[in-house]
């Protein structure tokens, strides 16, 4: 039997989301320890993502835990050298534990985490269900991974070796249930637990700028009885608000109304907020109305913008008036928008940079806008990448904070556009009203907003006179 610990990269300013959304766990690491553990390994997750690096936390979870393997999670790419670091520190102390990375950054660029120094034993590539518990016994008992599908690793010879089969696809219905125990956090808006939940896998449609598709592939999908399960099982725990963490809810309306017809009959008393498409909403009104009924508190909706230039470049196939109409519907039931946005990008102009940040902050109860990014997987990166288009392939530059294009867009002056706008928008009196509003979501988000603006820009002070001007 392996000890294995399963832990996410550590908080930095950056990571304005995690002030935002502080009570969503690490879905897929309860998961993956499921998985290890129905297959008699011991396995804990330490989720550190509110906590500094190094945290004595950490450590002591280290110390009294005393895994035979170190996994860590590193989904955004800016986080890897974070993660290397850590990691790095983590093999001087304890040079007997096996270090294993694995998320979308690991399995996209691999190489950044198995340098020739680098303090990796092995990544687990794309999805790790069917993958992780013979990587992870491997890694145990010193046996080499070259016949092992999903895993990459540095050779004697220094050379970056992967797996002849990269991909092993999972049934989602045949896995055990996520390791929920210790990793549960406090719920916002009511007494009791918040939980992570999944009701598909990846993603029916292809927008420029996402890296779903390109990671999980084709989307699947669980099955209503399935996740009710799932449900009970939370229900039972104290769980009363969860997060549903599909990357597109809602692709599949029959199957949604069979599990929030399920919700309201048993009287689950959950409320929960999700990841939707706006033209999603606009098609089905009477599915998000039986979604309040059922609990559902929030939408995270990808207006992305609100002019053709803005909506081509992103392929979302969306529109102004579907942005808009899937708002009304939204606030018709109650529920809260949080509405996010790009800016920039090589066809978009002032006019339409404008427009997303007027209409946006209209349509929205929580507005986000983050410069247009190509991520490693997506589209968009692809095709940067292969026309030599891309500023930079510094991982700490990939924080939606930089303009990385090369284009005709002056990139100095695209960050001082986004940066100035952000700022007159929590300069605003009716963001800065959203402080006291009577709707505790709005209130407490735009609370959680301007505390990520401040953490955000404190560390981007810090890290300018560490480092001195850098060239843009």
């Amino acid at each position: 039997m392996a000890k294995i610990l399963l832990t996410t990269p550590p908080w930095q300013s950056f990571h304005t989301l995690q002030v935002l959304f502080p009570d969503i766990p690490a879905l897929g690491l309860q998961i993956l320890a499921g998985v290890l553990r129905a297959a008699g390994h011991e396995a804990r997750v330490a989720d550190v993502q509110h906590l500094r690096p190094l945290h004595p936390d950490f450590i002591r979870a280290i110390e009294e835990f005393k895994p035979d393997i170190i996994g860590f999670s590193n989904s955004e790419l800016p986080n890897a050298p974070m993660v290397v670091r850590v990691a790095g520190e983590i093999k001087r102390r304890y040079p007997g534990i096996k270090l294993l990375a694995g998320g979308q950054a690991p399995s996209f660029k691999p190489e950044l985490f198995l340098g020739p120094a680098g303090p990796f034993d092995a990544v687990a590539l794309y999805e790790a269900e069917s993958t992780i518990v013979p990587i992870a016994e491997a890694l145990v008992s010193g046996s080499p991974l070259d016949s092992l599908p999903g895993c990459a690793w540095r050779a004697p010879d220094g050379s970056l070796k992967r797996s002849g089969v990269e991909r092993v696809v999972c049934d989602l219905n045949a896995q055990p249930l996520p390791y929920w125990e210790g990793s549960l956090k406090k719920a916002a808006f009511s007494k009791g637990y918040f939980a992570a939940v999944e009701t598909s896998r990846g993603c029916p449609f292809r927008c420029t700028f996402c890296s779903i598709p390109g990671y999980y592939g084709a989307p699947r999908y669980k099955s209503a009885e399935r996740i009710v399960k799932e449900l009970r099982a939370l229900k039972a725990l104290g769980v009363t608000e969860f997060s549903i963490n599909d990357d597109s809810f809602a692709t599949r309306p029959a199957v949604v109304r069979e599990i929030l017809e399920t919700m309201l009959r048993e009287n689950m008393g959950l409320r929960f907020g999700v990841q939707i498409r706006a033209d999603i909403i606009a098609a089905n009104p009477d599915l998000l109305e039986l979604a309040a009924r059922a609990g559902m508190f929030l939408a995270v909706v990808g207006f992305e913008g609100y002019t053709s230039a803005v909506q081509d470049e992103s392929d979302k196939g969306n529109s102004a008036l579907i942005n808009h109409e899937a708002s009304r519907i939204l606030r018709r039931n109650k529920i809260a928008v949080y509405g996010t946005h790009v800016f920039g990008g090589p066809q978009s102009g002032l006019r339409d940079s404008l427009s997303t940040f007027f209409y946006g902050r209209l349509n929205s109860d929580i507005f986000r806008m983050t410069i247009y990014t190509p991520v490693p997987g997506s589209r968009l990166y692809d095709d940067l990448s292969d026309s030599s288009q891309l500023s930079s392939e510094n991982p700490a530059d990939f924080y939606e904070g930089k303009y990385l294009i090369k284009d005709a867009h002056n990139p100095l002056v695209v960050q001082l556009g986004y940066y100035f706008l952000l700022a007159l928008h929590y300069a605003l009196p009716d963001t800065l009203l959203k402080l006291f509003s009577s709707d505790e979501v709005i209130r407490t988000f735009t609370r959680r907003a301007y505390r990520g603006a401040v953490y955000f820009v404190l560390g981007q002070a810090l890290s300018f006179v560490r480092r001195g001007p850098q060239k843009i």
